[in-house]
């Protein structure tokens, strides 16, 4: 296995859902159609990819805490939706999944024919601020992504350069008039060739492994 091979296989070996969260559907009270419960489904798809839409509703925090852990995830976020005369009312919290404590929520109200998909979403995002940073082995995993396309790019540099000293050669052995420097001037450009494609392939690897590592995993 090569080197990027293998930089390729430690990534697949990482855990690419680590930061991931489950987001319950909510338990309606009031009048449904006032509610709009269906919004926290739109809000969660309009954060992005961290949130994975469990489809149904959690009761409590800890039927979405053992959800989350049958989906072998970290954090859960559950709430509730009351359909009022006058807005919609949402509670959503985020839970442990271990322990299934609270870490935090946030209540908001959304006047009756208001968009509520934003402001759920932006309650979403202040949600996720709470949660802990990355654990320091991710960290260390992005670090070592960024020294290996670092890696790669100085060596295809390098393997630019190398290509450069051989175009030079291969003008001097044009512009040779002795068959001494001729040779001279021809091993130059043959040795420098060489070594510019092997480091600019060497390079390219490793700056496509570092690059898929740190921003696909």
């Amino acid at each position: 296995m090569n080197g990027a091979a293998f930089l390729i296989a430690l990534a697949l070996a990482a855990n690419g859902d680590a930061d991931r969260l489950l987001l319950c559907r909510p338990r309606v009270s009031g009048a449904p159609e006032l509610a709009r419960a269906d919004a926290v489904a739109e809000a969660g798809r309009a954060a992005g990819r961290r949130l994975l839409d469990y489809g149904v509703v959690c009761e409590d925090g800890g039927e979405a805490a053992r959800a989350a852990r049958r989906a072998g995830l970290a954090h859960a976020i559950w709430g509730t939706a009351e359909g009022t005369p006058g807005a919609s009312r949402y509670v959503l919290v985020l839970s442990d999944a271990e322990g299934e404590a609270e870490r935090a929520r946030r209540t908001l109200a959304v006047a009756a024919g208001d968009d509520a998909v934003r402001p759920i979403r932006d309650a979403l995002g202040e949600l996720l601020k709470a949660l802990p940073g990355p654990p320091p082995q991710v960290a260390r995993s992005h670090a070592a992504a960024w020294v290996v396309a670092g890696a790669g790019a100085v060596t295809m540099a390098a393997g630019m350069l190398l290509a450069g000293q051989a175009r030079g050669a291969a003008e001097r052995a044009d512009a040779a008039t002795d068959p001494t420097s001729y040779t001279q001037a021809r091993s130059d450009w043959e040795s420098h060739r060489r070594s510019s494609g092997v480091a600019l392939a060497a390079g390219g690897a490793a700056l496509a492994a570092g690059l898929t590592w740190r921003f696909a995993f």
